[in-house]
């Protein structure tokens, strides 16, 4: 609107006119296209499995699809996709898109990094879940060459992936870091909505990525992104406000962040997931499976939560899937689950007896623990319910690659694991348990043809009822016990907006603004 429109106003509704195209210009400009937004992720960023290391390839990198900030999926390499042949064949059409090098994206790209997931001597943790796409599984075990996967490209800018069986939950897979296309060299240029700036400096600098297809709706400017070392430095540079993100790494820190966080800013979201204690039972008294029940039955999970967490997104867990995971009211949970407290106690006293251990002869656990003050709490709260039966607990705190280490190597007998998954997966949880997935060095070839005969299911109904038998039949050995379905926690500044809670824990950063 210009002078002479706006002189044909009287002065009042001139000046309002002019505040409010002062507003918008405002709002136009602070889009925050020049605002930095500092954020501190609890972890080791040299670590290829940490929080750091999920959110730097979130924000530079991008998968076929993508995760929007309300955790929903939404094109992301691919403009669009359909699927076919039944849900056997997902049909993508890639968008016109550059790396921040100026090379151009083509479909021959994303067949690349697929062979690479499902290659032999790939670690991506995606790898035993795409087991569903034809031709993966003689591929992973090197019974046939990667240019048999079924990850094909019909044309330059069309990728298809045929499945073996429909996959309802495969568009979630893709939409993680770890599916991420990634080009293979040490290193890659971006392709999402950040780039790095300053390799060198910390914290590390990412900028906004002028190549990036929706650059224009991204919000910020930079991101000073920090590999906090715990959950007390990341929530002390909070309170200094020298940071205006905190992503905590899991439950550990929560109750750091709940005590000393300014009003509104800590938030809380109920995962999909499992924390519990993984049982040896390759060697140590953990190889009977008497004693993995006895323990087991004895935790009084409710009183546990609200002891030592007292959080209402933290939800009792008896089963190795959590019920928001497919089982719904049906979940498998152990037979001894429907016995009361005194009842359970008891039993757990003759099958210790029977294992050898009672007053006479303690039985005493080594459990191996990633660093926290919630983990210790949990751990000491658990030792206490198991005392009246002659448990003596010893805790070894590790940091979190030399935590996944020792369960690799076996050096321990209870070992805390805290595993999330992105969406609904029975899958996600239960192949740690496979022969294959070797949990624990626990195997069930049983389990393991009912979880196998599931994948091959067109029928959805027919597939979640093989996999609750197969998880029936992994709790009946105890391999795992389960203590609750975790939560996660952020700290987020007041000016931070964007931040919307959904149980997979989605926040990318390109989804986030800030005000001045």
């Amino acid at each position: 609107m210009g002078e002479a429109a706006l002189s044909a106003y009287p002065p009042a509704m001139r000046r309002l006119a002019v505040l409010l195209l002062l507003a918008v210009a405002a709002c136009g400009a602070g889009g925050g296209h020049d605002t930095t937004l500092r954020a501190d992720v609890v972890g080791d960023l040299g670590d290829p499995a940490s929080g750091p290391r999920a959110v730097l390839t979130q924000s530079t990198q991008l998968g076929l699809v993508q995760f929007d900030g309300k955790g929903q999926i939404v094109p992301g390499l691919a403009a669009s996709w359909r699927v076919v042949d039944n849900g056997r064949s997902l049909i993508f059409r890639l968008r016109e898109a550059k790396w921040s090098d100026g090379r151009a994206l083509r479909a021959g790209d994303v067949v690349q990094v697929f062979r690479r997931i499902v290659a032999t001597g790939s670690r991506n943790p995606l790898k035993p879940l795409l087991a569903g796409i034809d031709n993966a599984p003689a591929i992973m075990a090197g019974r046939a060459p990667a240019s048999l996967l079924g990850v094909t490209a019909p044309l330059d800018m069309v990728v298809e992936i045929r499945l073996s069986a429909p996959d309802t939950g495969l568009l979630e897979l893709l939409a993680t870091s770890q599916a991420a296309i990634v080009r293979g060299e040490s290193r890659p240029p971006a392709i999402g909505a950040f780039q790095i700036a300053d390799a060198g400096k910390r914290p590390l600098v990412l900028a906004r990525n002028p190549r990036y297809f929706d650059a224009g709706d991204t919000a910020l400017g930079r991101v000073l992104l920090t590999a906090a070392p715990d959950a007390a430095s990341g929530v002390a540079r909070f309170l200094r406000g020298d940071t205006d993100l905190v992503i905590g790494d899991g439950i550990a820190g929560v109750g750091e962040a709940r005590a000393n966080a300014p009003r509104g800013t800590l938030r809380v979201e109920a995962a999909w997931g499992v924390y519990g204690y993984l049982a040896n039972q390759k060697t140590g008294p953990l190889a009977d499976p008497r004693v993995r029940r006895a323990l087991a039955m004895t935790i009084d999970r409710d009183a546990l939560i609200r002891d030592t967490l007292g959080l209402s997104e933290v939800a009792p867990l008896v089963s190795l899937v959590p019920p928001d995971a497919g089982s719904g009211d049906a979940a498998p949970v152990p037979d001894w689950a429907s016995v009361d407290a005194s009842g359970r106690a008891a039993l757990a006293v003759q099958l210790l007896g029977a294992a050898g251990y009672g007053a006479g002869r303690p039985l005493r656990l080594n459990v191996t623990l990633a660093p926290g003050r919630e983990h210790i709490a949990i751990l000491n709260a658990v030792a206490v319910m198991w005392a009246p039966l002659g448990v003596e607990v010893r805790a070894v705190a590790r940091p979190p690659a030399l935590q996944r280490n020792a369960i690799a190597v076996g050096d321990y007998d209870l070992a805390l694991v805290e595993r999330t998954a992105p969406a609904a997966q029975p899958l996600f949880f239960l192949r740690p348990f496979t022969c294959a997935g070797s949990a624990g060095r626990y195997c069930n070839p049983g389990a393991d043809a009912l979880i196998d005969s599931a994948r091959g299911m067109a029928d959805e109904a027919g597939r979640t009822a093989a996999l609750a038998q197969a998880e029936t039949a992994i709790l009946a050995d105890t391999p795992m016990i389960p203590l609750f379905v975790p939560a996660r926690w952020a700290l987020v500044a007041r000016n931070v907006g964007g931040w919307t809670a959904n149980r997979g824990g989605q926040h990318p950063l390109a989804a986030l603004n800030k005000s001045q």
